[in-house]
């Protein structure tokens, strides 16, 4: 944890939050991301919830006095507690969020806040490249990259694109406006698209920039995933990019081959996808003029009652 003279230097241009409860083995991995930041004027705030695992000696051993802990007294189930307290500890121009088992390219930070000062935009975010479970076959990798995130079109933010929060970078003052993070108990959707359509609606500029810079290992594909003190998926990853100078390049192709395959599959009936749109879009329409985010409707059908996306991660995940 950061010294009493350290807090008090100047601010930095970047505040990176990380959210976490006992899960230090990949946590690890998201702060070495951080570490290895081309851009370093950067202070990362690591907030428990109420972690009782090693955590606070995984962050201790990096040494690096631009990194805090705080282990919160009570526990609040969910990231939207960590990420509210990271935020309002929070002394940079701009605000970044991590969570902690997704993994940062080394460019990341810089690319962010470059169109940020470029662009004047309230809020900028990134296409992940996230890793999906596959069938392994004459030794070849546990999974295989695709790409979320990229919006409807080239530049304008659709509430439905996953936009994850570790591809955000936004400045301070936009969490002022928008309010803190919700609980998924109020909510059909996540916290985190949640508090993105909030800030579209505040009218803030958001701006997609198409640079894949960030890494996501989702815990949801991988059943159990959270009740495990290991994540070899996580190793492996971030073990290939530091040996392999060209992995960040073969994660860009495969990402780019399954895109193509994704969108032959859906264009191979677009009578389908022009029928459920001409249905559907009416209702979404009138959603967001109520400032309800448009998934509200499809989650509300699938999951039930508000916080039912949430829960059935944990389940899967072994989160509870």
């Amino acid at each position: 944890m950061l010294d009493d003279p350290a807090i008090s230097a100047a601010p930095p241009a970047v505040s990176v939050v990380i959210a976490t409860y006992n899960r230090a083995h990949t946590l690890r991995h998201a702060v070495q991301s951080v570490c290895n930041s081309s851009f370093g004027d950067w202070e990362l705030i690591v907030v428990g919830d109420a972690c009782t695992d090693d955590t606070a000696e995984c962050v201790a051993s990096f040494g690096d006095p631009r990194i805090r802990f705080v282990n919160l007294p009570e526990r609040t189930g969910d990231q939207s507690g960590p990420n509210n307290h990271g935020v309002a500890l929070s002394r940079g121009r701009y605000v970044a969020f991590l969570n902690h088992d997704d993994i940062y390219l080394s460019d990341h930070l810089a690319t962010c806040v470059a169109e940020l000062e470029r662009s004047g935009a309230d809020l900028v975010w990134v296409p992940c490249a996230v890793a999906r479970p596959k069938a392994v076959a004459d030794g070849g990798l546990p999974f295989s990259f695709a790409l979320i995130g990229v919006p409807q079109t080239a530049s304008s933010y659709s509430p439905f694109a996953t936009c994850l929060a570790s591809s955000w970078v936004f400045r301070r003052g936009l969490a002022d406006r928008v309010g803190p993070w919700q609980s998924p108990d109020r909510l059909h959707v996540t916290p985190s698209m949640d508090w993105l359509f909030r800030a579209w609606r505040s009218r803030a500029v958001l701006r997609f920039v198409p640079a894949v810079t960030v890494i996501v290992l989702p815990a949801g594909p991988r059943p159990g995933s959270y009740a495990r003190t290991t994540s070899p998926e996580h190793d492996l990853v971030t073990r290939l990019l530091r040996e392999d100078p060209r992995y960040r390049e073969r994660i860009l192709g495969e990402a780019a081959v399954n895109e193509a395959m994704d969108w032959f599959r859906n264009e191979r009936y677009p009578q389908l996808r022009l029928l459920r749109r001409l249905l559907l879009r009416p209702f979404y329409w009138l959603l967001i003029r109520a400032g309800i985010h448009p998934l509200t409707l499809p989650n509300a059908i699938v999951y039930g009652r508000r916080g039912g996306l949430v829960r059935k991660h944990r389940t899967i995940t072994g989160a509870e």
